[in-house]
């Protein structure tokens, strides 16, 4: 559950997203949702979003996102719609973006991952988190995921990533990112239900 403005943010980051790239599809946006907070986390030492993340067989996905794109949306029905072509999902804004709850250099970062993915099919994202000693692909050989999901066994798990695991040998950010980490943990009776 997040605080409103976490839901603002994630709804323009999503608005941005839809409006930037044609034909912006469920698991494409799920993709580039993570690649956010990945590179975020890389570079500054705190999350773009702040989603949790499991290890699913296509790749890092956050849940709560993911159940809310799979019907007409609840938590982000005043940001987008979903059109279904296909039986594919797109998404489609449904206002203006706003970068009230956006700094400089998240902007900046949005921009640039826009302009890298927006032209990329899903399955290459999907690749790309999915390569060797990624956070994902550790973290699924770890709890013997692997095999599972190319065996098509399964194709989720609640298995959440770590993403302190990334920042092993960068002690400030590592610093920076468990501080955000612990005040995250102290305001979570002041969350939205």
């Amino acid at each position: 559950m997040h605080f409103k403005n976490d839901i603002e943010k994630i709804g323009n980051t999503i608005i941005y997203l839809a409006d930037k790239i044609d034909d912006l599809s469920k698991t494409k946006l799920l993709k580039i949702l993570y690649l956010l907070d990945e590179f975020s986390i890389k570079e500054f030492g705190l999350p773009f979003l702040n989603l949790k993340y499991e290890v699913w067989q296509l790749g890092p996905v956050s849940q709560e996102i993911f159940v809310d794109l799979s019907d007409d949306p609840i938590i982000l029905k005043d940001y987008i719609e979903i059109n279904t072509i296909d039986n594919k999902r797109y998404i489609k804004s449904k206002k203006a973006f706003n970068d009230d709850e956006f700094s400089d250099n998240e902007l900046d970062l949005l921009e640039k991952l826009t302009q890298t993915v927006k032209n990329q099919p899903a399955y290459v994202l999907i690749n790309f988190t999915h390569k060797k000693d990624s956070l994902w692909y550790n973290t699924a050989c770890r709890h013997n995921l692997l095999e599972k999901f190319e065996m098509g066994v399964k194709n989720s798990s609640n298995v959440e990533l770590n993403f302190e695991e990334i920042l092993q040998n960068e002690p400030v950010k590592l610093s920076i990112y468990n501080h955000h980490k612990k005040l995250e943990s102290s305001l979570s009776g002041f969350r939205i239900r």
